[in-house]
Order: C-alpha cells, then sequence, then structure tokens
C-alpha cells in the first residue's frame, strides 16, 4: 500500500513457514527501502535494502506499525506476535469490561500481552538491544579493519603517485598543491557517498594540509 505522504509499504507471509517480510519505502528518503523479516515474533534479520547491507531498521518500520496492524490477514499478524509493535485489532470489549477498565488509570496496560505472547522489553534491555543490533550491523572488528586500512593505503598510494605525475607534468608546486587538496576532497566525498563510511579525516587534512603547503610555496617564492 502507499501511505498518503508517498511511503510505499510491503508485507508477505509464508503461511507453511510463519515468516513475515516487512518493507517500508520511504519517500523523505527519497525512496530508500528498508526490510524485515521476522519469524513468530522474533525478529531474524533487518536490512537496509537499497544499500544492500544489515541495518536496525526499527525506527524505520515502527512508525508505520498502525498501517501493518490494519492488515486483514489475522495469521500474519500472529506471526509477528508484536514486533515492531504491530498488534491485531483488539475485540471490541462489552460494556462491564468498559466500564471496569475506565475505572483505573492508563499506565501502557499490558493486559492482552499474555494472550498473544508478547513480552515487553525494560529500558536496560532495550538499550542492550539496540547496542547489539548496531555491533552486529557493522560486523565483525577484524574484517572492517583490515579493509579501512586497506582502502585507506589505495587512496594515500593513490595521491602520492597522482602527485608525483602532476609535478613531473607541470613542474609547479601551486598547480601540485591544488591537485592534492583537491584529490583529498574527492578522496572524503568517495568514502562517504560511493563506499558509504565515514570519512577519515586525517587522510583529507594530510591531502588538504599538503597541498597548501606546497601552492604557498609555489606562490611566494616561484
Amino acid at each position: 500500500m502507499e501511505t498518503p505522504l508517498g511511503d510505499v509499504l510491503g508485507a508477505e507471509f509464508n503461511f507453511h513457514e510463519r515468516l513475515v517480510r516487512l518493507s517500508v519505502e520511504i519517500k523523505e528518503e527519497k525512496g530508500r527501502m528498508y526490510g524485515a523479516t521476522v519469524k513468530n515474533g522474533a525478529v531474524l534479520s533487518e536490512k537496509d535494502i537499497s544499500a544492500g547491507r544489515a541495518y536496525p531498521a526499527f525506527r524505520k518500520i515502527w512508525p508505520f506499525r498502525d498501517y501493518f496492524a490494519s492488515l486483514p490477514d489475522k495469521d500474519l499478524l500472529a506471526s509477528l506476535g508484536g514486533a515492531y509493535e504491530i498488534y491485531p485489532p483488539f475485540e471490541p470489549e462489552s460494556d462491564p469490561e468498559r466500564r471496569e477498565r475506565q475505572k483505573t488509570p492508563y499506565f501502557g496496560s499490558t493486559r492482552y500481552d499474555n494472550i498473544f505472547g508478547i513480552v515487553r522489553e525494560t529500558r536496560f534491555q532495550r538499550f542492550f538491544r539496540k547496542r547489539r543490533e548496531a555491533r552486529e550491523a557493522r560486523g565483525p572488528l577484524w574484517p572492517r579493519f583490515k579493509a579501512r586500512v586497506l582502502g585507506d593505503l589505495q587512496d594515500i598510494s593513490l595521491g602520492l603517485g597522482f602527485g608525483y605525475l602532476v609535478y613531473q607534468t607541470y613542474y609547479d608546486y601551486v598547480v601540485l598543491g591544488l591537485a592534492l587538496g583537491v584529490l583529498g576532497m574527492v578522496l572524503g566525498l568517495v568514502d562517504f557517498l560511493i563506499r558509504k563510511r565515514s570519512v577519515l579525516m586525517t587522510k583529507v587534512l594530510s591531502f588538504l594540509t599538503l597541498g597548501s603547503y606546497f601552492f604557498y610555496n609555489g606562490y611566494v617564492y616561484f
């Protein structure tokens, strides 16, 4: 379905394996898609579909919980089991039940939790779960460190080789300084936009500092 704001929601259900696959395409994020796979109330995986990598998608799916809860498939909703706070619609209460409920203040009642098998998290559990999901989304430390170091070493080698080529071509410190400065900014944009990772400011600032040094010396002394 499509929401009034233009977000596109999807839900697939494998009845025999009790698997539910949810997907959201968020218009405000230029159509970026997120998805999750749930089985009997347990979230098996969460993913940034657009980037093709694991991603803690709770905050992306949770705002649409009311739309998903309006699905007419009771088996699908039962398999979700309260994940992302998506609950089956309650049956209308009788008048005596409504009067009894109105006698007591509402503090996030959990009177139906035992029926649907919902176990609510405490604040500490939610905090540690989010930390665990973020750690799992990033992946193991050593492969990330190895990939990052190798990528940055390649960038530095490319920059030094490019600078040497520019100097051998023009023999001009001003041109060399401009080239190194531009290359530093380009490498930062490549990390952020293409490689989808944080920018190593040390690498960018090193190229900018080296470029500024050559530009200043070329402009003042040569």
